[in-house]
């Protein structure tokens, strides 16, 4: 049922609980995959928190489990608030809705039902057949978004595509001399690792390993973990000693299928986390995403951070694959026709056919402005 005053006397407090439940539940993006985010909160039956607790990893214990556990005895009649609607079947660890009703706890608070359908309303539903009060909807739109990957793979089996880009104030990434490196500022750049902490793969394509030799990795930040990395190399044109092959995360090779064995295992001699994924048919030099990406998706990859170059950039863009579009902007001129553009693909013939995007959120950092969009 949607809460409201009546039903819960201090909805602020609901609020205020759920944001905590929110805040545990961001210390685990990109470690659940292809399970939710999930924070959760005991308040004892005074109102008082009492255990709390936030899923770790897919196959690791619930973020309720954790709780409920920390609260002991106290939840006898108490609160249990959940960013997610609580799960109610057998996974790779029991329902939660079993233990909940076990630990006789009087009422549940969650952000949002599960889009998972063998949950989806059914959790809410067992709740209130054992005359537990439950009270959905909580900051929903903010539960909704903390979850974005996870609602859009559970729905579609693809992954949420984001593309980010450094550009200059004049819409230019490189020089005519293909140099690209520092356009943006240093609070930029780790912006940027603080992305790829949260992201489960990071892709590029092979001019871009060619050109700037990126490590791709997360650095600067406790705690961290380095993506998965897919590149896009139909030609294998990058060397296996570049950087990108060198630490121990997975990494997804996509190319032609038709090249000889000797060719591909000059890359697995280097990275024994290397997995091909192979494209036997490639028309005009390009492959299909939506295919790589129903790929990756069922290989339990919810999101990908897409850093690409202007002509992967318009492959994405125009193909209606983007789900957000990260462009961090530097206060600089490059004043050169010559320069790369930061999108490169058909041009249009009327304005009315331009791809638009629509203002999700924006911030400074450092002298930097960084632009979230997303698609119309």
């Amino acid at each position: 049922m949607q809460i409201n005053q009546e039903q819960f006397n201090d909805i602020t407090q609901a609020e205020y609980y759920m944001r905590e439940c929110f805040e545990l539940a961001k210390k685990s993006l990109g470690r659940t995959s292809p399970n939710p985010v999930v924070g959760a909160i005991i308040l004892d039956k005074n109102g008082f928190p009492s255990g709390k607790g936030y899923h770790k990893a897919a196959g690791a214990e619930h973020a309720e489990v954790i709780a409920i556990r920390e609260a002991g005895e106290k939840t006898k009649g108490g609160t249990l608030i959940v960013n997610l609607e609580p799960c109610c079947h057998e996974g790779r660890t029991p329902p939660c809705t079993e233990l909940i009703i076990q630990s006789q706890i009087r009422e549940v608070i969650f952000s949002c039902h599960d889009a998972n359908p063998l949950v989806h309303k059914k959790g809410e539903g067992i709740l209130l057949k054992n005359n537990i009060k439950v009270y959905s909807c909580v900051l929903e739109s903010e539960g909704i978004e903390l979850n974005k990957f996870f609602f859009k793979w559970v729905k579609s089996k693809l992954p949420w595509v984001t593309l980010k880009q450094a550009q200059t104030l004049d819409g230019k990434v490189a020089l005519s001399n293909k140099q690209s490196k520092w356009i943006s500022g240093e609070f930029s750049g780790k912006e940027v690792h603080n992305l790829r902490n949260i992201y489960d793969a990071v892709l590029a394509g092979a001019r871009t390993v060619e050109i700037d030799n990126p490590e791709l990795t997360v650095r600067g930040i406790k705690n961290s973990r380095n993506p998965a990395r897919v590149i896009i190399d139909l030609n294998l044109i990058t060397k296996p000693d570049s950087n990108i092959y060198k630490n121990d995360s997975v990494i997804y090779l996509v190319t032609r299928a038709d090249h000889s064995r000797d060719k591909l295992d000059n890359y697995l001699r280097l990275n024994n986390n290397l997995k091909f994924i192979q494209f036997p048919e490639v028309t005009k030099g390009k492959i299909n995403f939506k295919h790589l990406f129903e790929e990756l998706g069922k290989k339990d990859i919810l999101s990908i951070l897409v850093e690409a170059g202007p002509n992967l950039a318009g492959e994405l863009i125009s193909g209606g694959l983007v789900d957000e579009y990260i462009l961090f902007i530097a206060p600089k001129i490059f004043g050169d026709s010559t320069a790369l553009s930061s999108v490169q693909m058909k041009p249009l013939d009327n304005i009315e056919n331009s791809y638009e995007f629509r203002l999700f959120d924006y911030k400074s950092i450092g002298n930097d402005l960084m632009l979230s969009l997303r698609p119309k």
